[in-house]
């Protein structure tokens, strides 16, 4: 009777569902890229509202209760979540990916740096790996391998997600390629300094940019500078961000034939599903393919 009470017991075990994990992503295009990872049973949030910057951004008691309840903590690092550093000190499988090993880190002289988690503190580091195919799918692997650790009952379908995330990739970037094959050959200025990543994966080069820190406004050099560029056509093409001036687009585009774009880094309009990150990836592609063809302006 004993054994035949465990037995049922055990088959009640097995027929329970999986432990749910909840992930706690920084800032959405994270966000995007663990939905495509967990499974239905798993929760993915994040920690920074729409419109906000991760460069500035100042925590509330709920999102100190979000963190402290999450069951794994994903952010780029302090290079550009600082205000996170203090609070993720000693809590629990915390992702930092700016130090998961072999991740291709830039720098903002245009260097390239395999990390290995030992010089952090440098200011150079580009933090938007986000945006790059390759640095995406190390972290991809990363945050599987944090997840196989918070629940590795669930190992075999993480792994399962990572291998169908990667496949879609792959196609993504073969499209954004094909997309971009037939573009003009123009340059172009960016407002923020953000995009390195993805211009290195595509072959693309820009001509300038407005800022390196979005809170920062470029200065009235920098706009004569762009204004001249615009006016010897070293450039046809100007990429805008949701927070960016429009005064400030104004000034420098008046009496110029130039296409005019937002770019959205922070994927703030990707409905959250298991292929955002690709869609967003793929709406990049396609804004940069559309300026650069001059086929159509925002």
């Amino acid at each position: 009777m004993t054994a035949r009470i465990i037995g049922v017991f055990i088959a009640l075990l097995m027929a329970l569902p999986a432990q749910a994990t909840s992930v706690m992503t920084s800032i959405k295009p994270l966000q995007l890229i663990a939905a495509g990872l967990v499974t239905q049973d798993d929760t993915v949030d994040v920690l920074l509202p729409p419109g906000a910057s991760p460069h500035s951004y100042a925590l509330k008691p709920s999102d100190i209760r979000g963190l402290n309840q999450a069951d794994v903590t994903v952010w780029v690092g302090p290079e550009l979540e600082l205000f996170l550093s203090k609070l993720l000190e000693d809590k629990p499988l915390v992702l930092t990916l700016t130090q998961v090993e072999n991740m291709p880190l830039r720098h903002f002289d245009g260097g390239h740096h395999h990390h290995h988690g030992h010089d952090h503190g440098e200011h150079n580091i580009d933090p938007h790996l986000w945006l790059g195919p390759k640095t995406t799918r190390v972290a991809a692997q990363a945050i599987t391998d944090a997840l196989i650790e918070a629940a590795p009952d669930k190992a075999e379908q993480y792994q399962a997600n990572l291998t169908r995330f990667n496949e879609q990739l792959d196609q993504t970037v073969a499209d954004i390629q094909q997309d971009l094959a037939s573009r003009i050959q123009s340059g172009y200025f960016v407002f923020h300094d953000a995009y390195g990543y993805f211009e290195d994966a595509f072959g693309l080069e820009k001509t300038g940019h407005f800022t390196v820190d979005p809170s920062q406004k470029p200065g009235a050099k920098t706009l004569v500078t762009i204004r001249r560029g615009l006016l010897n056509h070293d450039a046809t093409c100007i990429f805008t961000e949701p927070q960016f001036n429009p005064a400030l687009i104004d000034a420098v585009t008046r009496h110029n034939d130039v296409n005019v774009l937002a770019l959205d880094p922070l994927a703030t309009s990707i409905p959250v599903a298991p292929d955002s990150y690709q869609v967003f990836l793929k709406d990049l592609g396609n804004r940069f393919t559309r300026c650069l063809k001059h086929e159509t302006t925002d």
